[in-house]
């Protein structure tokens, strides 16, 4: 087949795969999780230095498991990490998670972004059986199929990047491989990044030469790259002002990559650090001191006994997962909308100038 992507242009695209989202408008946070009927095997990376997880030295290769019966993404900052209990208390009552003798216990990895400042109301900070994460994670795993929504929803909603809204977004990409099978790779990220996704002052996007289609608003590539005037913007002279750091200062980008093809542990880890590609091509600056950037990667496939793919193929998946990563952190801001004191969405900003 023609290397394209997939018929929903979605992470489901891969079979087995399925996603869930719940929003809270009136704290402005949000929970996405990713689940299906069998367990993942899965890697994670993490380039930010500000990270929100749990349960990512469990995927470790030194280590014993590698293995995730969901994957849950956050806002609410620390306390978002929370919605991974509930989702863990949701699969052990459907009977999921690994076995230890009579035991069941559901590997749930997460990370989290920061939105505690989006609205004007303070933040409902509590945990336990009131969190709000845990309630919105309820809703999310019970609503997960091979449809969800994008921009200003789940873990996306109350997102934003140095210059405009944020959000969730998703794609994906299959081609034939070398041994003659067609694979998937699919990516959902939430973008909530300290950096601009804008080719200088927009509208273009700074990855915007990748897209298919109008994805993202079919802006495609600005003429500014043929005339050498690549100039994307950064952050503000004024950062060492101590009011312009708060104000960006407590963002990350967020997500998984995702494949059918029958990678190894090994294999997935070299997903996951190649696909991080996809946000320092999208964003710039990215993985900053700030940024708790953080990418799992997860295989449905379950048959296979050995490696099968030539490295070559790693290769090309890997820089797919990438493709599809910047993709998705574009998408998640086309697709956006302002939410309480965010900053406005792509649409609307550019639709008034």
């Amino acid at each position: 087949m023609d290397p394209a992507p997939g018929n929903k242009n979605l992470i489901t695209d891969i079979p087995g795969i399925q996603v869930g989202h719940a929003e809270d408008n009136n704290i402005g946070t949000g929970v996405t999780v990713i689940t299906g009927d069998n367990p993942f095997s899965a890697a994670v990376d993490v380039r930010g230095g500000g990270p929100g997880t749990r349960e990512t030295d469990m995927l470790s290769l030194e280590n014993s498991i590698g293995r995730a019966d969901a994957i849950v993404l956050s806002g609410g900052s620390a306390f978002g990490l929370d919605a991974c209990s509930e989702v863990q208390d949701l699969l052990r009552q459907d009977n999921k998670g690994y076995k230890v003798g009579k035991a069941i216990v559901p590997l749930v990895p997460g990370a989290v972004i920061f939105d505690l400042n989006i609205n004007d109301k303070p933040h409902v900070n509590t945990i336990g059986e009131h969190s709000p994460w845990r309630k919105l994670a309820n809703k999310a795993y019970k609503s997960a199929n091979t449809d969800f929504l994008l921009g200003s929803f789940g873990a996306g909603y109350g997102a934003t990047t140095a210059t405009i809204k944020g959000g969730q977004g998703s794609t994906s990409w299959s081609q034939t491989f070398s041994n003659g099978e067609v694979y998937t790779v699919g990516a959902i990220i939430i973008n909530n990044a300290v950096g601009n996704p804008l080719l200088n002052e927009g509208p273009h996007f700074l990855s915007g030469y990748l897209e298919f289609g109008d994805e993202f608003g079919g802006y495609g590539v600005s003429n500014d790259l043929f005339d050498n005037k690549l100039r994307a913007k950064r952050l503000p002279q004024s950062i060492s002002k101590t009011e312009i750091f708060n104000d960006i200062s407590s963002n990350t980008v967020i997500g998984v990559v995702a494949t059918d093809a029958p990678l190894t542990r090994a294999n997935l880890k070299r997903l996951a650090i190649m696909a991080h590609d996809g946000i320092a091509r999208s964003l710039s600056p990215s993985h900053t001191p700030m940024d708790g950037d953080t990418i799992f990667a997860i295989t449905t496939d379950k048959d296979f006994k050995e490696q099968v793919l030539e490295n070559a193929d790693i290769l090309a998946l890997g820089a797919r997962a990438s493709d599809c990563v910047a993709r998705a952190c574009n998408r998640a801001v086309y697709e956006a909308e302002g939410v309480g004191k965010s900053k406005p969405g792509w649409k609307t900003f550019f639709k008034n100038k």
